[in-house]
């Protein structure tokens, strides 16, 4: 029988004003972070193209690191390989790009009108008319906007917004490399002096986090690049079989997209459905809506539970709302980093409140928050496993077995 000593009304009061005025202190941190990204906004994507990199190269050269190869040497070894892989890749898929796209600039006018004829027909079906516009109508109303004496000012501002976004696109080819590549260089280093910032009564615990933390968001970055373009080669194929004009524009927005949840599969098969509506007929983009339908199948069931081998449990309502709040804060950076965000603080919050709250021990923690299938299991075979009376956890997951009270004694107190 354990002998663990009951805390007294005094020693809750006493943790839960601790716990509140930590997690205040969290919130205000918090709260300067998100000032200082907002003030330093123009070099937020030069930062986060800078850990994309550290993320997906690290495992690499930590690998050759265990061959014998330098660090240094491995850096550039995997730059090399990297930019070899991209630089392939653009001379077999740019042509094609390039034709498509001055098509599509050919075609615009022509498929404008027929989206805008089919809007109005189907929005009478429904019951209310709605006016949209043609593209002469549209050139007619820019044409009075240049006649107007306000045009020029607005465009020259455009201009200077222009010419910020080709400097931060600069940046962002420039310096992000740079940045990684001298980070990777010395990352051990970084690391170990993190470690060294933190009061040595709590080293082992922030070390334990921030190992959750990395393994959680360097597996979700390195999955969901290799998700989006698995997912992009599949929904260019689909579309190349059934013929849709595009095709290869519109399953590279989809694969791209694809990085944040729940966007690329239906962004895609609405741009498949429009193009085959406008472009083709309705047997067209009713194949388009089966092979988006097709291709987000398996990517749920079979390539993401085997490439995203460890995720933090998030609702889709929490995944959902985070989108929400990143696009609100930090447009298509901010949705770009919601998720991984949101997993940070769902990982270090849910570790304090279980840990301080709920005395749960570290490992205990990790489980509850971190979803690890090493074996790239889908729900449809845990649910298999289930209704065949077997444990619904994962190889390598089984808790331990109870602890047996020592003989001649009850079990010593924790």
């Amino acid at each position: 029988m354990s002998t663990r000593p009951r805390r007294t009304l005094y020693e809750w009061v006493n943790r839960l004003g601790i716990m509140s005025w930590s997690l205040l202190g969290t919130a205000l941190f918090l709260g300067v972070l998100i000032w200082l990204f907002i003030q330093v906004a123009n070099l937020l994507p030069a930062i986060v193209f800078s850990f994309v990199i550290i993320f997906v190269l690290n495992p690499v050269v930590s690998q050759l690191k265990v061959w014998g190869i330098p660090r240094i040497l491995g850096s550039c070894l995997s730059y090399l390989v990297l930019a070899g892989l991209l630089t392939l890749a653009g001379f077999l898929v740019w042509p094609s790009i390039s034709d498509q796209a001055g098509e599509l600039g050919d075609r615009f006018p022509e498929i404008y009108n027929d989206f805008a004829i089919d809007l109005e027909n189907i929005s009478a079906d429904l019951g209310f008319e709605v006016d949209v516009p043609d593209y002469e109508e549209l050139q007619d109303r820019f044409d009075e906007a240049a006649a107007d004496g306000g045009f020029i000012s607005d465009n020259l501002s455009r201009i200077g917004d222009l010419t910020l976004t080709i400097l931060e696109f600069i940046l962002l080819l420039v310096f992000a490399p740079v940045i990684a590549f001298y980070v990777l260089l010395d990352l051990p280093k970084v690391k170990e002096q993190a470690r060294s910032l933190v009061p040595e009564r709590h080293r082992s615990e922030a070390s334990f986090v921030m190992s959750k933390i990395s393994t959680a968001v360097g597996g979700f970055l390195r999955g969901q690049l290799v998700v989006a373009f698995i997912v992009g080669v599949m929904s260019s194929f689909g579309f190349w079989l059934i013929d849709l004009p595009f095709w290869l524009i519109i399953g590279m927005i989809a694969g791209f997209l694809n990085i944040i949840p729940f966007v690329g599969p239906w962004v895609g098969g609405a741009l498949g459905v429009t193009v085959g509506l406008t472009e083709s007929d309705a047997t067209t983009a009713i194949w388009a809506a089966v092979v988006a339908i097709i291709v987000q199948q398996i990517d749920n069931h079979f390539i993401s539970p085997n490439v995203l081998r460890a995720t933090v449990r998030l609702h889709p309502a929490t995944i959902i709302f985070a989108l929400l709040v990143g696009g609100t804060i930090g447009g298509i950076w901010g949705v770009l980093l919601a998720v991984p965000v949101t997993a940070i603080i769902k990982i270090v919050v849910g570790h304090y409140w279980r840990t301080r709250v709920l005395d749960q021990s570290w490992d205990e923690v990790s489980e509850a928050l971190i979803d690890t299938n090493p074996t790239g299991e889908t729900l449809i075979m845990r649910l298999r496993r289930i209704n065949q009376g077997q444990p619904a956890v994962l190889p390598g997951r089984e808790r331990p077995p109870p602890r047996e009270p020592p003989p001649g004694g009850d079990e010593p107190s924790d």
